[in-house]
């Protein structure tokens, strides 16, 4: 009788798994774990994003600026100037609905992706804001929503939401903290948070008592250079201003300035002719748009404020720092307030956007109209555009930079970059300018802006027909 049990499995010793099936099956456990950790992060902030955006805006602007807003905005921001400034230990700043609603207004012309709505009620302060997205798939809106409430010891936020994910109190708390700790950097964040001593809410008006911070000036130093390194992280601009080639046109400036006769009233056209030859000769062997921009930064810091220098975070040569125009007497259109519209105009749409310098001189124009303003002004306004068109076209490409380089190899006229503005309005007083106007999105005055553009677009420097 033959015994089988030793052949069968059961009796067979257990042999070892080789080395190389078991390294195997820890590496693929490794990988597959590895695998989680990345997809499982990925697939929660992807949830995060699907339910943070949403397709329809919950705030629409309706609200028009107006002369009213524009005093409101300038009263509020001129109490938060004084507040940075004060020595004292504790102070206030105060605000109605419709002052906080009136800046809104007023961001909103000026970045209209922007939308946002404040309501104080006696028990919270609800703010709601709404940002267009660039194209994406996810949705076209990022909306927030949150309240503030009154107490006698810090903010306290009541609940945030964005999109339809809600956050509680003490994460949405943290949550803020821990975004300005990390946009602003060193603490800021919880030195601003903790700065606001208390908040009072009364009908229609918040109230809100601030406790010094330590080193504000050197905070606020901080923050402007965070900010620069966000613009150029951002891109507003592939432009680092490189200090020798703004001098380069800051020096020509000083020697035409020499040249011209102090006692009488020279145009801006004297500087700009000489100034963009310099800049066609220097472009022979450089970028025409970097060329430019150098140009016309020196000119905004020679003949419109020498801030524009620290705006841009220029240093002139030492040789230069100290070196001013001789005389202020440049005019354009027989006016010196037109050659500062102007130039300032361009200067900062050269530094920001396109519209937000026009925002900024609408905004000044609605200032003017109102008490103590010398009225609106269209011929202004004009100048304003003028300038914004003047920077765009000066560095828009470089097609467009050579081409305004050419214009100016002819003898120097304003006629070539600024537009006829002997019939247009101007003086007109708050009353005035709602009677006639309404607001800043009526049909007459766009009307109005449209045929202003249309002799900007004339000029030969801009493309038109001499």
């Amino acid at each position: 009788m033959t015994d089988n049990s030793r052949n069968s499995p059961s009796s067979r010793p257990l042999q070892a798994e080789p080395p190389d099936t078991a390294a195997s099956k820890r590496k693929r456990r490794f990988l597959l774990l590895g695998t989680l950790l990345f997809v499982v992060p990925l697939g929660l902030l992807l949830l995060l994003a699907v339910l943070a955006v949403e397709n329809e805006p919950l705030v629409v602007e309706t609200s028009l600026p107006s002369v009213d807003s524009a005093q409101r905005a300038k009263s509020l921001a001129k109490a938060v100037l004084e507040v940075l400034n004060s020595q004292r230990e504790t102070t206030s700043i105060s605000a109605s609905q419709d002052d906080l609603n009136a800046v809104m207004t007023l961001v909103h012309r000026a970045v209209p992706r922007f939308s946002g709505r404040v309501r104080v009620s006696p028990w919270f302060l609800s703010l709601r804001l709404s940002i267009q997205l660039p194209p994406n798939p996810l949705g076209r809106y990022l909306n927030l929503q949150g309240e503030l409430l009154p107490g006698t010891q810090g903010l306290h936020i009541g609940s945030m939401k964005t999109g339809r994910l809600d956050l509680p109190r003490r994460p949405a708390q943290a949550l803020l903290r821990g975004v300005l700790n990390l946009g602003l950097g060193n603490g800021e964040g919880t030195a601003l948070m903790n700065s606001v001593q208390s908040l009072d809410i009364s009908a229609e008006t918040v109230r809100v008592n601030l406790r010094s911070v330590p080193q504000l000036k050197q905070r606020l130093q901080r923050l402007q250079a965070k900010l620069s390194d966000i613009r150029d992280l951002t891109g507003t601009g592939d432009t680092h201003w490189d200090n020798s080639r703004v001098s380069a046109y800051y020096a020509r400036l000083l020697e035409l300035d020499q040249h011209l006769p102090a006692t009488t009233p020279s145009s801006v056209a004297d500087y700009l002719a000489p100034l963009f030859r310099l800049a066609r000769d220097r472009s022979a062997g450089s970028n025409p748009i970097r060329e430019n921009s150098a140009a016309l930064l020196a000119l905004a810091i020679f003949l419109g404020d020498y801030r524009f220098g620290k705006l841009a975070g220029v240093s002139l040569d030492p040789e230069l720092r100290e070196r001013r125009p001789q005389s202020r007497n440049v005019q354009l259109g027989g006016r010196e307030d037109l050659r500062l519209h102007f130039i300032v105009s361009a200067g900062l749409k050269l530094l920001t956007d396109q519209g937000a310098t026009a925002a900024i001189g609408e905004f000044k124009e609605l200032l003017d109209a109102g008490r103590g303003g010398s009225g609106f002004s269209f011929i202004d306004l004009t100048a304003d555009r003028a300038g914004i068109r003047f920077a765009e076209v000066c560095t828009g490409s470089a097609e467009s930079a050579r081409r305004l380089q050419e214009r100016f190899s002819a003898p120097p006229a304003e006629e070539l970059f600024f537009p006829i503005i002997a019939d247009l309005p101007e003086n007109i007083t708050r009353a005035g300018f709602e009677r006639q106007f309404g607001g800043v999105d009526s049909r007459r005055y766009r009307e109005l802006v449209r045929e202003i553009d249309r002799r900007i677009d004339q000029c030969p420097a801009y493309g038109g027909t001499p």
